[in-house]
């Protein structure tokens, strides 16, 4: 019975946040897509990624089918034994472009704008890589050091969270009040160019996760903050301690794993 309630409550959530966005703009998504590249065919794979999907993916953009695209390499963790190695992002504004994304593309529409030499790159890259998994989130919370600027930060930490039973509401109350303001304090002093929360929109009991928080940094010195984190504290929560400070993010979810991406190409 719990499970079941705590899967409403997400689900309300889910809702309000359609509702509340949806007075202003869409709801901003996201297709997260794993990729394991084949052996020896890395190159060739990332190659067909940068010179031909991205075209399609810059046709999609310009078709109003999607906002944006983003190629990352997972720099951490890595090797043969790591499920994957690349993700791309693809981001698409409203709930509706959710059922198409492509369009004709997929069905002979490419052919308008592509040679044969890159339908044929297109039609194979099944051979370079397997998809190895497809996740849909929606956009819960998120706030950028420079709201203006649309260039992707280099760097991103991910991190996926087990919400705890019954505990959706009060993670979502720490993230977004305890959390957050300590990030936008970061930003202004150059550690984070932003900080983003992302809900998994079809999930369960059975999943290894609920939601996603991702820290964002424009370089590779900006993510050591050695020391940084509990002069923060004492300035956005002068009466906490790091003891309950640490108490509060872990009453309400469980950090399963972490992924650092970098940033190899994109498309807005």
């Amino acid at each position: 019975m719990k499970t079941v309630k705590s899967l409403l409550l997400l689900a309300a959530l889910l809702m309000s946040s359609f509702m509340i966005i949806g007075q202003n703009t869409e709801q901003t998504f996201f297709i997260v897509e794993t990729m394991k590249s084949a052996p020896g065919k890395t190159d060739e794979y990332v190659k067909a990624e940068r010179e031909v999907w991205k075209r399609i993916h810059q046709e999609r953009i310009k078709q109003g089918l999607i906002t944006g695209w983003n190629l990352y390499a997972v720099r951490s963790p890595s090797g043969a034994s790591a499920p994957y190695d690349y993700v791309t992002v693809t981001l698409v504004q409203g709930w509706n472009k959710l059922e198409n994304p492509y369009g004709t593309m997929l069905a002979g529409g490419a052919e308008k704008f592509l040679t044969k030499e890159q339908l044929a790159v297109a039609n194979g890259t099944g051979k370079l890589r397997d998809l190895t998994t497809s996740t849909l989130f929606y956009g819960a919370d998120f706030v950028a050091a420079d709201p203006k600027n649309t260039t992707p930060a280099k760097y991103q930490m991910v991190n996926y969270m087990k919400v705890k039973e019954g505990m959706t509401e009060e993670y979502m109350n720490m993230e977004t009040q305890l959390v957050k303001p300590m990030y936008v304090e970061m930003m202004k002093t150059g550690n984070r160019s932003a900080w983003g929360l992302y809900g998994r929109v079809i999930g369960g009991s059975n999943q290894p996760f609920d939601f996603v928080t991702t820290d964002f940094f424009n370089k590779w010195s900006d993510m050591n903050t050695s020391g940084s984190y509990s002069k923060t504290l004492e300035k956005v929560h002068p009466k906490m301690s790091m003891a309950y400070f640490e108490k509060r993010i872990n009453e309400s979810r469980d950090l399963v794993n972490q992924e650092l991406w970098e940033l190899i190409d994109f498309v807005r």
